[in-house]
Parts: C-alpha cells; structure tokens; sequence
C-alpha cells in the first residue's frame, strides 16, 4: 500500500478498551491504547504490525479505556505519543514508572503537524476529560478521522469530519436501552449529558449529512456493551442513509468496529 493509500483497522473498540491503527506507507500511527499492553501487542501481532514498527502513538484523552496499555507499552516499545497538554497530565499521574521525556510531544488543536508521510490534526470534542480530541489524518490522495468520545456533534466536530474519505465514528448508546437499562440514574445522566457520548441517533444524522457531502466509508466504534448492540447501532445508522436515498455499497460502507479483536480494515486506494 502506498501512493497516499490508507488503511484503517480498529484493533478493538468499546467501552472496555480502543485502539486504532491508521497506515500509509511506511507510516503507522496508532490512536489510543487502552486494554492491557500484551493484549494490545496481539492485537498488532495479529494484523503482521511489529510494535516497533509504529511511528507514533496518538492519544485522545486519559480515561483509562484509551490508554491502559500506555504506561508498560511506552516503556517496552518507546514510541513517540502525541496528546494535548492537559491529556498529558493524565497521563503522567497514571504512570507507575516514568517513560523517557524524550517521546513525550504536546499536540494542539486545530495546527497540522507531520507525523511520517501524514499530515494530522487534532479537534477538540465535548467530553468530560480535559483536553479531550479527536484526530483527522491526511495524506496526498485521501483522508480519514476518528471522533469517539463526544456528546454530541459540534459544528467543530463535523467541520473536521467534513470531506473524509473514510470515518470512525461513535454510535455509542441506544436511548431506550440506555434509560431503560439497568444503569444508575446519575450513569445515565452522564452518558446522555453534555460530556458523555454519541448516541446512535445522532451518528445517524451525521453520517447521512456527511455521506451527502463526500464521505462514502463509515465504520461505527466505541459501542456501549450494556447500552448498544452491533445489530442496533448499524440498523439505526443505515436507515437514516437510506432514507437520504443512499445506497449501501453503492454511496457508501458501513461496518461495526470488534469489542475484543481486530476488524476488517478498511481501505482507501
């Protein structure tokens, strides 16, 4: 794969941990690293990626399901980690040991930087962890983004998915099954509330505006466990493509991210 191709393949994804790999060339980015460092290294293992091979580590915010794996996998591994200044804070107050400062690179929003042969930007997202973001990654032919973790669809947000070629994209929550379910009220609130996470309705809506407007690839990750299920989230989103008279394998993709293993990459050549 090269020529500005991209390769997109959710290693896992979900509520008990998320890491993305995104490749072009020689270049191999990873966004986040939650569940456990051996885990995390089966998972790369089992899509022939050597750990020392990665190029970058991006991180979207600290909460633990992004980046569990981080502390042992840095020290092993030593690959270079992007983040936000007040993820880094969390980061560092997670560390059992410290890693070397070297590998350590503050990533602000909205200013490209070059990590290899890509060009990558971060967003902020509305979330309830400090400086919490998501990414866009740009090569010369084609663009993709990952936007977990948001309570809702900013215009901020979309402005930065707008005119991907390919997006991972929350479909968090089911609303009847998340206030219906057996969560506690305060959870519920949380998850629903201005800093919790997307519900599947709204990646409906915005994969339907964005499939308008150029976007023909979608996969859906961080699936709540209790509060979603693959058939849900992807039943929701395809008829709010379809009701826009889009049709899937024609307009558009459409594929659910694994909780525990490594999905079908997703190609952009």
């Amino acid at each position: 794969m090269s020529d500005g191709a991209i390769s997109i393949t959710p290693l896992y994804s979900g509520s008990s941990g998320n890491a993305i790999l995104v490749s072009s060339g020689e270049t191999k980015i990873l966004i986040d690293a939650g569940m456990s460092c051996k885990k995390l290294v089966e998972a790369l293992t089992s899509v022939q990626t050597n750990p020392y091979d990665l190029t970058a580590i991006l991180i979207t915010h600290d909460h633990s399901d992004h980046i569990s794996a981080l502390d042992v996998f840095t020290r092993k591994f030593s690959i270079p980690i992007y983040a936000t200044q007040q993820t880094w804070r969390g980061i560092h107050a997670c560390e059992k040991k410290p890693h070397s400062p070297a590998l350590d690179n503050e990533i602000v929003p909205d200013k490209y930087i070059e990590i290899g042969g890509m060009k990558v930007v971060a967003f902020s997202t509305p979330h309830d962890a400090q400086g919490s973001c998501g990414y866009r990654l740009e090569t010369s032919r084609f663009t993709t983004a990952v936007a977990t973790d948001i309570a809702n669809m900013t215009p901020e947000v979309y402005d930065h998915l707008l005119g991907c070629d390919g997006i991972l994209l929350e479909a968090n929550y089911d609303k009847d099954m998340l206030w219906n379910g057996p969560y506690p009220y305060y959870l519920k609130q949380r998850i629903a509330g201005a800093g919790g996470h997307l519900c599947n309705d709204d990646c409906a809506a915005a994969a339907a505006s964005l499939c308008k407007n150029g976007t023909k690839h979608f996969i859906l990750g961080h699936l709540s466990q209790e509060n979603n299920l693959p058939q849900v989230a992807e039943r929701t989103v395809l008829r709010a493509l379809e009701n826009e008279n889009l049709s899937r394998n024609t307009d558009f993709t459409l594929a659910v991210a694994n909780r525990y293993v490594p999905t079908m990459p997703l190609i952009l050549e």
